[in-house]
């Protein structure tokens, strides 16, 4: 993340990340999470982060895949996302709900949510973990998806 302008309310985010295969296994032992790389593709994540308020913020931007980055979701916060302290010294932790509002190439015309939960060190390092629910049109569905959902 760095800092837009001069003002330190704004902030720009930008990132790169494979795409991950997330496995939950529950036992009586507990719940044991693992995340493992699914391949060498990556996607390319910009967006405008403005802080709000205390603890606050709204964000808009761009998640892009593919070779030559045709593929791209378009996103924004329709209501603030949340920013703490975290446990974790020098840290702060955050959550939001991105709205899809359309894209490019396989995403044109999509519509749905993306759960962004992140942590972002004193650094400026970024670590973000998103779950989404995208409905894509009948016309573009080329991902083997027969329900329309990523």
């Amino acid at each position: 993340m760095t800092v837009a302008g001069g003002d330190s309310s704004i902030l720009r985010v930008t990132g790169t990340a494979t795409g991950c295969v997330v496995t939950t296994l529950i036992g009586s032992a507990g719940v044991e999470c693992d995340l493992k790389s699914s391949g060498d593709a990556l996607a390319f994540l910009e967006s405008t982060l403005r802080v709000t308020g205390p603890e606050q913020f709204v964000e808009d931007g761009a998640i892009s895949f593919g070779d030559d980055n045709e593929h791209e979701l378009q996103f924004s916060t329709p209501r603030p996302g949340h920013l703490l302290a975290s446990p974790e010294a020098g840290s702060m932790s955050g959550t939001c709900r991105w709205e899809i509002a359309g894209g490019k190439g396989q995403f044109a015309g999509a519509r749905g949510f993306i759960a962004s939960n992140f942590t972002l060190d004193g650094g400026g390092d970024l670590d973000e973990l998103h779950c989404g629910l995208i409905y894509i049109p009948e016309g573009k569905r080329e991902t083997g998806f027969d329900s329309g959902q990523l």
